[in-house]
């Protein structure tokens, strides 16, 4: 399944608009991942993290590998 990022909600929708990231890293707490992708909830996780209120976040760094996940050459060129 393949989702669209929309740039210029992310600051309004808490990160929720970068959807294709969420696609390719269901299980993350982070869907900003690259630099320029604002991810307001997770600056709120990181937060409460801190707080001690969560714990246990995962980003794609702490995943398992998906083998099906292909990625996009420029996704600049996507509507």
């Amino acid at each position: 399944m393949q989702g669209y990022n929309v740039h210029g909600f992310a600051l309004l929708t808490m990160g929720e608009s970068w959807h294709n990231n969420h696609h390719a890293f269901p299980e993350s707490a982070r869907l900003g991942l690259r630099r320029g992708e604002w991810d307001m909830g997770w600056l709120a996780l990181k937060f409460f993290e801190r707080a001690g209120l969560v714990w246990n976040l995962r980003t794609p760094a702490t995943l398992p590998e998906r083998r099906e996940r292909v990625p996009l050459t420029d996704s600049s060129s996507v509507p």
